[in-house]
């Protein structure tokens, strides 16, 4: 038996505001845009969405202070400002962190609750969710997760319910053209670590395994084309692969990868899709010998002879190194081996494995 779940209405290409934003009107007659301070106005999604709404006849309010990996307080004063606006919907326009804070907003506008209970629930339904994404890595857009940064457990924690799937996704590429390299780079790293660790997941079935193959189709042929100026065709496959790969983790969630990148977000400030990636390599050492024909599979999709490629590759387009002593190391372990995603690894992890895997890193 399994179980697919996808309650989230995608629309997909360019203009879909434009086109089909009429679709906002069945959530109200008020909406607060929830964004960073400067892409989401720099790459015109903003704008596109004021002038459907506009269009619409729907009132709207901007709250732009959610940061990089963004903490409880940012949510939780984004929410005070959503109640005493009394708006109907939450929109989230960005990369990761703005959607990820918008799931959250939306649920804190109709839940009180301390910061322990947060993250565990129960919870009472959110306002509906509205997902905007402008890179091509979290798959934000279509997941079940807000992800935040928690000083009271000393790491970044996953809020997770069904309850904050977005109503509505516009995922439009052209909104990705002004993206940097580097953050091209690691968010198309990003996507392509949901789509392996998704594959390999405990919980991936037959219809996760479809989507996870297609997005490694989508992104595995763009690879080497990750520097420089880059296409609108090349900018649309790489958010549809994210896309996909986010529909993946929507099912199986993430495995041991996002487990340990965490720290290495939390504590050494790497962007999150850098930290997956430099884990990546090793991961795959594990799955090869507890998965050997999905990882095949993997390598065959991506044109790879094996994890050692895959070094080579990761090594190539992101040449960091990570030396961390023994206490980090400790430390880290302690707070990967109680993580969900831990558990949804198809390898049994011990913590050496998982100090082994951190102690590698020092030799990219």
């Amino acid at each position: 038996m399994f179980m697919y779940e996808m309650p989230t209405r995608l629309y997909f290409g360019k203009n879909c505001i434009a086109q089909s934003g009429a679709a906002l009107q069945q959530l109200g007659k008020k909406a607060l845009l929830v964004t960073g301070r400067h892409s989401a106005k720099i790459n015109g999604s903003q704008q596109a969405l004021a002038d459907t709404l506009d269009r619409l006849g729907i009132s709207w309010i901007v709250f732009d202070e959610v940061e990089n990996n963004p903490s409880i307080a940012t949510v939780r004063k984004a929410a005070a400002l959503g109640r005493e606006q009394q708006v109907d919907f939450v929109i989230g326009i960005g990369g990761g962190s703005p959607m990820d804070a918008a799931k959250v907003i939306a649920l804190l506008c109709t839940n009180e609750m301390d910061d322990a209970v947060l993250f565990t629930g129960p919870y009472s339904k959110p306002l509906p969710i509205v997902t905007v994404p402008t890179t091509s890595g979290t798959g934000s857009e279509v997941t079940k997760v807000g992800v935040l940064t928690n000083p009271h457990a000393g790491t970044k924690q996953s809020v997770n319910t069904p309850l904050i799937f977005p109503v509505l996704s516009f995922a439009d590429p052209s909104f990705t053209m002004s993206v940097s390299e580097t953050v091209t780079v690691d968010t198309a790293v990003d996507a392509l670590s949901h789509a392996v660790e998704g594959y390999m997941s405990r919980k991936s079935t037959p219809v996760s395994d479809v989507w996870a193959e297609e997005a490694l189709r989508f992104l595995g042929m763009h690879l080497t084309e990750l520097r420089g100026e880059l296409s609108y065709a090349v900018r649309e496959d790489l958010m549809y692969g994210s896309t996909l790969a986010g529909i993946v983790i929507a099912q199986t969630g993430t495995t041991l990868v996002h487990g340990m990148g965490y720290q290495l977000t939390y504590y050494k400030g790497l962007a999150h899709g850098r930290a997956n990636g430099l884990l990546l390599p090793r991961y795959m050492e594990l799955m090869e010998a507890s998965m050997p024909d999905k990882a095949e599979k993997v390598w065959e999709i991506l044109g790879l002879s094996g994890w050692r490629d895959l070094a080579s590759f990761i090594k190539d387009i992101m040449p960091d190194s990570v030396d961390l002593t023994a206490s980090e190391i400790d430390s880290y372990v302690a707070l990967t081996m109680p993580a969900r995603a831990v558990q949804n690894t198809s390898y049994d992890i011990t913590p050496e494995v998982v100090a082994s895997l951190y102690r590698h890193l020092k030799t990219k």
